[in-house]
């Protein structure tokens, strides 16, 4: 049984407390959240992360997997559940069979994305967590949740969150005085067949626009390394590779601080 330390308790509230202030300042919600004893963290051998009971106003966390990663990953996992409740109003999962139901998979995947978006701009602007710090969550996830086979869809979400929050970090370092990136991005890899390119829904916070961007055949299979074999490849090539294909498909130059960074990464 996983239970979490009452000192990690405490930090998880306070972390989601202070996620919760972040969106109201940034005007990403308008609704007023407070957590205060109505937040439950069960041991639970099922297949959920985040349970909302409206009609006793509790929202639960499952602890289950909380001895197999770190105490950072862990709580990148709540804060993401989080955005579909506060946000999205997604909270169960229930709630997302429903929206796929009406409106499909492409949606879905979005939503997914949106909340990697904003949990790593949280993470960035409140917990100083850089591109490379974010990329070693990502390589910690891929342990655990680890697919044996491509999964289109999450392939899919896994490409469009690494470009989304890549261009964040590299825009924020090249453009410092600019206004952060909140480009999601929606990919399509059929094309990658035919035509070595990819598919690419934009959502900008004025439009919406498609485009596609450069990935060679090389890139699509280095990239399936990366999300099917992550216990084949270390934590430094891991982020290496991710770092140089998203770069390239954004047409973006990686900022020296990061390139150092990921060199000095123990292999």
């Amino acid at each position: 049984m996983t239970t979490l330390s009452e000192d990690e308790k405490k930090d998880l509230i306070n972390e989601l407390n202070s996620f919760a202030s972040w969106l109201n300042e940034n005007n990403i919600t308008q609704e007023k959240i407070v957590i205060t004893q109505n937040i439950e963290l069960p041991y639970a051998n099922e297949d959920w992360m985040m349970m909302v009971k409206p009609e006793d106003n509790t929202v639960s966390f499952n602890t289950l997997f909380r001895n197999r990663c770190s105490a950072l990953f862990y709580k990148q996992v709540v804060l993401h559940e989080f955005f579909h409740l506060a946000v999205q109003k997604v909270p169960n999962k229930e709630d997302a069979v429903k929206l796929k139901d009406d409106f499909g998979d492409q949606l879905m995947k979005l939503i997914d994305i949106e909340a990697d978006f904003f949990t790593a701009l949280y993470m960035k602007e409140r917990l100083n967590v850089d591109l490379v710090d974010y990329l070693e969550l990502m390589y910690e996830g891929g342990q655990i949740f680890a697919d044996s086979w491509i999964r289109i869809g999450k392939f899919e979400r896994f490409l469009g969150s690494l470009l989304s929050i890549t261009k964040l970090y590299i825009k924020s370092i090249n453009d410092p005085s600019e206004t952060p990136s909140h480009d999601l991005y929606l990919p399509c890899i059929s094309p990658i067949y035919t035509e070595s390119s990819l598919h690419i829904l934009v959502i900008r916070k004025e439009h919406i626009y498609f485009d596609q961007i450069s990935a060679g055949y090389d890139d699509f299979v280095n990239l399936k390394r990366c999300y099917t074999n992550t216990e084949e490849i270390t934590k430094k090539g891991y982020i290496k590779l991710l770092i140089t294909i998203a770069s390239k498909a954004l047409g973006m130059k990686v900022p020296k601080d990061i390139s150092t960074k990921v060199n000095n990464i123990k292999p």
